[in-house]
């Protein structure tokens, strides 16, 4: 006669036992039986070897047994095993790296599981390893440089964002705040984002002049609270735009010259100079005669060069000396003035003339000694 049971599952003090009832015989499938758990606090990047605690103690567990029980240290998620542990003297060693922010990012609370696994019986003992930072990252700027195009005009106060520094630790081992080289013009203005995140603001503290400085270098850097403090930097690089804030400056208020009468057309008499201080359209400048009038345009003035020429006929005789005011325009049309003095020199280039008045009453014969009987007059 066969008698049958109904299989049963019993579920007692963390047992999960199934026995199917045949007879007098018992099968037993999959036992695990759950102590209970432990947790450890640890700083990350522990050298490998170091001792995290000694779980045999502190769970209660026969040393002398660990081996013949076959301990281990498993993982829930059958990841890394980054722990094992020491069949001699019970303790939990670390066996892999332990890198928080590899681990958990940015996350606050960063745990490593692992389960101290035993046999004959079979038991299971979870391991919560909290992971604690250390200040192992510095500060980091995303680009090598920032750059920014400012114009000399810019009103002061005026501020401009810098790109916030990221560090991958967390808390007070994150970057708390930036600091900004000494310099003429500009200081740094510290603001925070959501989540206490900081960022740095350029802001403007001095009017820019590019004709004094046109390249301007400053370095930014981002520290962190931990201890010791990490430092990363980045070079802010500004250049200053140009405005045309100056006037073109003739090298001398008053040109003189001295000319031959008679020169050659096209002959050079000498060059005026000016210069710019601003760059582009703004410095480009352009020389020009103010008010000569059309009746006497016996020189020319190269626009580009200030080159001074002879363009019509030089006569001493008839002019021995020019006074014209000459102009100075960059690109946009802001000028000055110079007076050009033209000196000529008289060349033998005229033929005495002879002129002859006589008295038309005829001259008596006993006319004295001295009587005026003509005039000669004699010019060159």
């Amino acid at each position: 006669m066969f008698t049958s049971h109904v299989p049963f599952l019993m579920v007692t003090m963390g047992y999960t036992i199934f026995a199917l009832h045949c007879g007098l015989a018992f099968i037993f499938l999959s036992l695990r039986f759950v102590i209970g758990d432990m947790s450890y606090s640890i700083p990350e990047e522990m050298t490998r070897g170091s001792i995290i605690g000694n779980i045999a103690k502190d769970l209660g567990l026969d040393l002398g047994r660990l081996s013949a029980r076959k301990a281990r240290i498993d993982t829930e998620d059958s990841g890394v095993k980054y722990c094992s542990v020491n069949l001699n003297t019970g303790e939990l060693i670390v066996q892999e790296r332990i890198d928080r922010e590899g681990l958990c990012a940015k996350k606050a609370s960063c745990v490593l599981k692992q389960e101290l696994v035993l046999e004959n019986p079979l038991e299971l003992h979870r391991i919560h390893i909290r992971v604690q930072d250390i200040n192992d990252n510095s500060p980091q700027f995303k680009e090598e440089s920032l750059n920014f195009e400012i114009h000399e005009l810019a009103d002061k106060g005026t501020g401009f964002p810098l790109d916030e520094a990221h560090d991958a630790d967390i808390g007070e081992n994150a970057v708390q705040g930036y600091s900004l080289q000494q310099n003429d013009h500009f200081r740094l203005n510290v603001k925070s984002k959501g989540g206490g995140r900081k960022y740095g603001e350029l802001v403007l503290d001095k009017e820019l002049d590019r004709e004094d400085k046109k390249e301007i270098a400053l370095l930014l850097t981002a520290f962190d609270g931990g201890s010791p403090q990490r430092s990363g930097t980045v070079v802010i690089h500004v250049t200053v735009l140009d405005a045309n804030d100056n006037v073109p400056v003739f090298s001398q208020n008053v040109y003189k010259a001295s000319l031959h009468e008679n020169s050659p057309l096209d002959t050079v008499v000498l060059t005026v100079s000016a210069t710019d201080a601003d760059e582009g359209v703004n410095g480009e400048v352009n020389y020009g005669f103010d008010h000569v009038s059309e009746e006497r345009q016996d020189f020319s003035l190269d626009p580009k060069t200030g080159a001074v020429r002879v363009a019509g006929a030089i006569d001493y005789e008839k002019e021995s000396s020019y006074e014209i005011q000459i102009t100075a325009k960059d690109g946009l049309g802001l000028a000055s003035y110079a007076t050009l003095l033209i000196e000529i020199t008289d060349v033998n280039d005229n033929a005495p003339v002879i002129n002859l008045k006589s008295i038309s009453n005829p001259i008596p014969e006993n006319a004295s000694p001295g009587t005026e009987v003509g005039i000669i007059n004699v010019q060159d």
